[in-house]
């Protein structure tokens, strides 16, 4: 993929050359009630697809993101 990226670029057509995705992830559970079991989650990817080109705005790199989330578990 990054050949073809740089081959790509030669001919002067934008494509960035993609690299490495790297991923991060927290998260932790906390007993509320007996029967309430909540865990937030956090994520952050840095480089997604490697760093390619967005899809909405081929003429830049794909921007890092950062995820939220929260998991809950019901017990009856």
């Amino acid at each position: 993929q990054r050949q073809f990226d740089r081959n790509v670029a030669q001919t002067g057509t934008y494509s960035p050359v993609q690299g490495n995705e790297n991923h991060l992830e927290l998260t932790y559970q906390a007993q509320v009630t007996p029967w309430l079991v909540m865990q937030p989650d956090f994520q952050y990817v840095w480089h997604p697809a490697g760093g390619g080109s967005d899809p909405s705005y081929p003429y830049r790199r794909t921007g890092d993101e950062a995820i939220f989330g929260l998991h809950s578990n019901i017990t009856f």
